[in-house]
C-alpha cells in the first residue's frame, strides 16, 4: 500500500496548484492523471483575466501566454454590437498547465501519468496503471478531487454536477489579425455562444451548447465556421479540434469530510459564460492552504464566501431563462455579463 499525506486525483489547473501550495511544506503528495502529458488535449478557449498573472505569475512563463487581449465584443441576432474591457490573456494551455505541475514536481511532488482513480474502498483510494492495468491502493490524510466536470471523486462522495454544456472547438488561421475576444449568440447555439479567440495568426473557434436542447454540438459548430468564413473573419482551413464538458450546476459541497472538490470539479465553473481557469487556480490554491492548516473547514468558508453566490445566481439564470432559446432579444441581455439586465434581473 501506498501511504501518502495527500492524493490529488486530476493534474490540470486545480490539481497542481494545490500540489504547488502542497510542495515543499514536508508533505508526501502525490497527483494521479490519466493523460500521457499534463496539459494535452487542451480543451478550452484559453482565457484568463489578467489579475490571474498579479497572483500567480510564477505560473506565466513567457510560451505559455499567446496573446494579450483588452476587450471582448458581443454580435447579437438583432445586429446589436456590444463591447465590454476584458482585459487578460489567451494562454497556450499545453504550456501553462505543464509549468503548473513542472513547478510542483520540482519541489518534491510525485506525479504518476496514465493513472485512473477508481474509487474508495475501506477508506482506501484505489489507482489503476492505464497502460498495464496494475492496481494499486493509496492511503491518505486528504483527498482532493480535481478530476474535471464528470468527476469521479465528486460523485462517489455524494451531490455531482448533473447539468452541463457540451463544447467543440477548432483551430483556424484569421484572415486578419484581431485584437479582441469575439463572441457570437446565434440561433443555431441554443443555450450557449460561439467565440473566436485570437492566438496570433490562428484563432480558437468555437461553440457551447446547453445538453437539453436537441442538435449536435458538431453540426452547431459547421454552422458557426461557415458563417466566420463568410464574413471573412478566418480561412477555411482546421488545423486542430478538441472538445469538452462545462459543469452548469454552480458551486458544490466543497468537502466532505477528508475529500476536498477543486475546479470543475466542485463546480467552480461559471454556468453561462464557461470561465474556469481561473477559478480553478483559485480554488486549488484555496484548498492547498488549508489542507497545510488542517483545516479543510477553512477551505469550505472560503470557497463559499467567494464563489457561492455569483455561480447560484449564474446557474440560476441558465435554469430559468436559457431552456428555451425562441426571443433572443429578450433571453441573451439577462443572461450574459455584457448586458445592464444581467446584473438588474434576477
Amino acid at each position: 500500500m501506498k501511504k501518502v499525506d495527500v492524493l490529488i486525483v486530476g493534474g490540470g489547473p486545480a490539481g497542481s496548484t494545490c500540489a504547488y501550495e502542497l510542495a515543499g511544506k514536508g508533505l508526501k503528495v502525490l497527483v494521479v492523471d490519466t493523460k500521457k502529458k499534463i496539459g494535452t488535449p487542451v480543451q478550452c478557449a484559453e482565457f484568463v483575466p489578467i489579475q490571474l498573472t498579479h497572483t500567480f505569475g510564477e505560473f506565466f512563463p513567457e510560451k505559455a501566454i499567446s496573446q494579450r487581449v483588452y476587450r471582448m465584443v458581443h454580435y447579437t441576432p438583432w445586429g446589436e454590437v456590444v463591447s465590454m474591457c476584458s482585459d487578460g490573456y489567451v494562454l497556450n494551455r499545453e504550456v501553462f498547465d505543464h509549468h503548473i505541475a513542472y513547478l510542483a514536481s520540482k519541489k518534491g511532488v510525485e506525479i504518476m501519468l496514465r493513472t485512473r482513480f477508481l474509487g474508495f474502498e475501506d477508506g482506501v483510494a484505489w489507482i489503476e496503471n492505464i497502460e498495464n492495468r496494475k492496481r494499486m491502493p493509496v492511503s491518505a490524510r486528504f483527498v482532493v478531487g480535481a478530476d474535471g466536470p464528470k468527476s469521479k471523486v465528486a460523485k462517489l462522495t455524494g451531490e455531482h454536477t448533473e447539468n452541463f454544456l457540451t463544447t467543440s472547438q477548432v483551430t483556424m488561421p484569421l484572415c486578419k489579425n484581431i485584437e479582441d475576444l469575439l463572441i457570437y449568440f446565434r440561433d443555431y447555439i441554443p443555450g450557449g455562444y460561439g467565440w473566436v479567440f485570437p492566438k496570433g495568426k490562428v484563432a480558437n473557434v468555437g461553440v457551447g451548447i446547453d445538453t437539453a436542447y436537441n442538435l449536435k454540438v458538431t453540426e452547431s459548430l459547421k454552422m458557426f465556421m461557415m458563417e466566420l468564413i463568410r464574413d471573412g473573419v478566418v480561412e477555411e482551413m482546421v488545423l486542430k479540434r478538441t472538445g469538452g464538458w462545462i459543469p452548469a450546476d454552480g458551486l458544490l459541497a466543497p468537502i466532505r469530510g477528508n475529500v476536498l472538490l477543486v475546479g470543475d470539479a466542485g463546480g467552480f465553473c461559471h454556468p453561462i459564460t464557461g470561465g474556469g481557469i481561473a477559478n480553478a487556480v483559485l480554488s486549488g490554491s484555496m484548498a492547498g492552504k488549508a489542507i497545510l492548516k488542517e483545516k479543510p473547514e477553512e477551505f469550505e468558508e472560503e470557497a463559499i464566501d467567494v464563489f457561492e453566490s455569483t455561480l447560484r445566481r449564474a446557474s440560476e439564470k441558465r435554469k430559468r431563462y436559457m431552456k428555451s432559446w425562441d426571443n433572443l432579444k429578450e433571453i441573451i441581455p439577462k443572461t450574459w455579463i455584457a448586458f445592464e439586465e444581467y446584473w438588474r434581473i434576477i
